[in-house]
C-alpha cells in the first residue's frame, strides 16, 4: 500500500506530499531555490567526505521523428490540461491499459484527489530524453510545478519535482506507462 502511495503521489507530482506526511520532511530541510533544469553547476556536498557533485545539462534525444515529438506532447498537454480542470474520463484516456500500475485503482485514487483538492499542475520544463522506435517507447523529462489547496482547511503547497513519465505508442495512440519522481 505505501508503495502505490507513493506512485501515487509521484503521479500528482508531489501534490498530496502534506497530507501524506511530506509536510514534516519539508520541515526538516531547509527551502532551496528553485534552478533550471538547464543549468550546469558543481555544488560541493556539506557533509564530511567533501565530495562535489556535478549536475548535467538535460539534453533532448535526437532521433525523434517531428509527427512523433508533436503527438507525445499532445498527450502530455491532454494529462495535465484534464487534471487540472478535473475530467477524470479525460485524463483515463491518457494512462496505458498496460500501465506499471493498475487502471481502476488510479482512477478512484484520483478521483478522490479531485474530490479532496484543488490541485493544479504546470510544466515549466519538457524533453523528450529517450525515444526507442522499435520498442514505441519514449522517456520525457518533465519539470512539474504543483500547487494543491485542501478544499477543507484551505491550506495551500506548492512543490516542483522532476519526473520522468514513459510514453508507449498503442494502436489508439500514446498513452502514459510509468512514472518516476523526485524533488
Amino acid at each position: 500500500m505505501l508503495m502505490y502511495r507513493w506512485m501515487g503521489c509521484a503521479l500528482l507530482a508531489g501534490v498530496l506530499l502534506a497530507g501524506c506526511g511530506g509536510e514534516e520532511e519539508q520541515q526538516d530541510a531547509p527551502e532551496q531555490e528553485a534552478k533550471t533544469a538547464e543549468e550546469t553547476e558543481s555544488e560541493t556536498d556539506g557533509a564530511a567526505n567533501g565530495t562535489t557533485t556535478v549536475k548535467q545539462p538535460i539534453e533532448e534525444a535526437d532521433n525523434i521523428p517531428p509527427e512523433e515529438k508533436e503527438a507525445i506532447l499532445a498527450v502530455l498537454d491532454q494529462y495535465v490540461q484534464a487534471f487540472n480542470n478535473e475530467d477524470i474520463d479525460a485524463y483515463m484516456e491518457t494512462i496505458s491499459e498496460n500501465a506499471s500500475f493498475n487502471h481502476e485503482e488510479e482512477r478512484a485514487y484520483v478521483q478522490q484527489v479531485f474530490d479532496t483538492f484543488d490541485a493544479k499542475m504546470n510544466p515549466e520544463h519538457v524533453k523528450i530524453i529517450q525515444y526507442n522506435e522499435d520498442e514505441k517507447e519514449a522517456h520525457v523529462f518533465v519539470v512539474m510545478k504543483s500547487t494543491t489547496k485542501d478544499a477543507d482547511k484551505g491550506k495551500e503547497l506548492e512543490e516542483t519535482t522532476r519526473q520522468i513519465m514513459v510514453f508507449a505508442k498503442e494502436e489508439d495512440g500514446w498513452k502514459h506507462t510509468a512514472l518516476s519522481a523526485m524533488k
